[in-house]
């Protein structure tokens, strides 16, 4: 009966529960991360490719005076009082008051 009582001991034990739930839930979370990755990585790529097509056709000033020639270029309204000291693309603000 001696193995019975060895068997019974090893079965009733949980000192390794806390180690086996952890290593499931790591599993789970890396495989769950690689399905996320391999939907993902085409959009991912496609947008990659755009940004990098978008950029390359934009034209390269040297100096800031031709900061109203590229507003142009790119088809942005440049309003008559606006100076070019304003890092922003354009567009219209809401004046003081």
């Amino acid at each position: 009966m001696g193995r019975m009582e060895t068997l019974n001991a090893y079965a009733l034990e949980e000192s390794g529960a806390a180690t086996v739930d952890w290593v499931v839930l790591t599993a789970a979370t890396v495989t769950l991360g690689l399905a996320l990755m391999s939907e993902i990585s085409d959009s991912l790529e496609t947008a990659g490719t755009r940004l990098s097509d978008t950029l390359s056709d934009m034209p390269i000033r040297a100096t800031f005076g031709e900061w109203e020639a590229l507003r142009t270029e790119l088809g942005t309204e440049v309003q008559a009082g606006e100076g070019g000291e304003e890092g922003g693309a354009g567009g219209e603000e809401a004046g003081g008051g």
